[in-house]
């Protein structure tokens, strides 16, 4: 269990000064709602996806050594275009109701969490089929596998991507959520996972 981490993480932010106790406990029951039907409804439309992932031009490239960035993952033929389409399912509940803000970005810390497992199983086929000879042999919830560290920083881009297209800042939304996810981002640098993000939501 990371969660010691996670908590570790928390007070870091808040001795820096880029959380309060009070954005920390900011809720709202319409934004927390949102969050679990906009989430749910985006896991559905990525299993519906997973079959329209092509191979990578730069899988063998990858396994050469060639250094493994989320752009380039995120480039695969297909993924971006299927993360985007569940930013798209997220956000709109939170535009719906007109929520943003550390709401937002604690809703879907929440519910973000308690969707974790299922989402990774997801996010873990896509990139088996978007790079088969990188991850086809990895399990994506082996915490020492680059599988589970690739599918780690697109969920955190996809959660964060979700609450910038609902109009919360991009290093707010990854203060909050970055800290509710169990691991896997110590491998990518915050502005590569935030960039990610944004293009998501453009997507």
């Amino acid at each position: 269990m990371k969660q010691p981490l996670n908590e570790e993480f928390r007070r870091m932010q808040k001795l820096a000064g880029l959380i309060t106790e009070n954005e920390e406990s900011q809720t709202d029951s319409v934004a927390e709602k949102d969050a679990e039907q906009g989430l749910k409804q985006a896991l559905a439309a990525l299993k519906a996806e997973v079959n329209s992932i092509k191979p990578s031009p730069q899988d063998k490239e990858i396994k050469e050594g060639l250094a493994l960035t989320l752009g380039l993952i995120a480039g695969a033929p297909g993924l971006i275009n299927a993360l985007g389409k569940g930013v798209n399912k997220i956000s709109s509940w939170f535009q719906k109701d007109k929520k943003k803000g550390t709401v937002v970005g604690n809703a879907l810390k929440h519910w973000g969490h308690d969707l974790e497992e299922a989402y990774l199983g997801i996010i873990g086929d896509m990139l088996k089929k978007a790079f088969p000879s990188t991850y086809g042999t990895q399990d994506v919830h082996d915490k020492t596998s680059a599988l589970y560290d690739a599918a780690h920083g697109l969920y955190a881009a996809l959660l964060i991507g979700a609450a910038v297209a609902s109009g919360t800042g991009a290093m707010e939304a990854h203060n909050v959520i970055a800290a509710g996810l169990e691991g896997g981002l110590g491998s990518f640098k915050t502005a590569e996972v935030i960039d990610l993000a944004k293009k998501i939501a453009a997507a």
